[in-house]
């Protein structure tokens, strides 16, 4: 980020107000803007548009970047995959990313994390621009909501030892 600032001497990080609370406001070499939920920038012809995920994928702190002038999400950590994979498919991502998840547990399961995915899928992105897989360019809406729809199964069952019997 540093050698990114000190190279572009006009740039600015920005985040979400709990990321430059926690870190971006420690770490940078310069003050950090703080975007608010849904706020949108215009890179020049590209519009980006901030929105909070907290817990989601992982971290308090997470927010994920919408360009809405492509259409495309920019889901971080969501559909990670273990190992290599092409830089761009439209074949299902589902599977391998639920496969990764069972080995790694690294997404918080709280009774917003499908909601929120659920949210991410309501933008209609074509394309989920991933972290950690392919750039997938295949039904977005319907990956997201099969995403959503695995964590909120996964969250009942974790939590269905803990229910009490009326």
């Amino acid at each position: 980020m540093n050698e990114f600032l000190q190279a572009a001497p006009n740039a600015t990080v920005a985040h979400g107000q709990i990321a430059v609370m926690l870190s971006v406001a420690d770490q940078a070499i310069r003050p950090a803007r703080v975007l608010a939920p849904g706020e949108v920038l215009d890179l020049g012809g590209k519009c980006v548009r901030y929105i909070n995920t907290p817990h989601v994928p992982h971290g308090w702190d997470a927010g994920l970047l919408y360009e809405e002038t492509s259409r495309t999400l920019f889901a971080g950590d969501l559909f990670t995959i273990a190992g290599q994979y092409a830089a761009h498919t439209t074949e299902d991502i589902l599977e391998h990313a639920l496969v990764t998840e069972d080995q790694m547990h690294f997404t918080a399961l709280t009774p917003k994390t499908a909601p929120t995915i659920e949210m991410l899928a309501d933008l209609e992105p074509k394309t989920l621009a991933l972290m950690h897989n392919a750039a997938y360019a295949g039904d977005c809406s319907k990956a997201l909501r099969d995403l959503a729809d695995a964590y909120a199964k996964r969250l009942a069952k974790a939590t269905a030892r803990f229910s009490i019997a009326p």
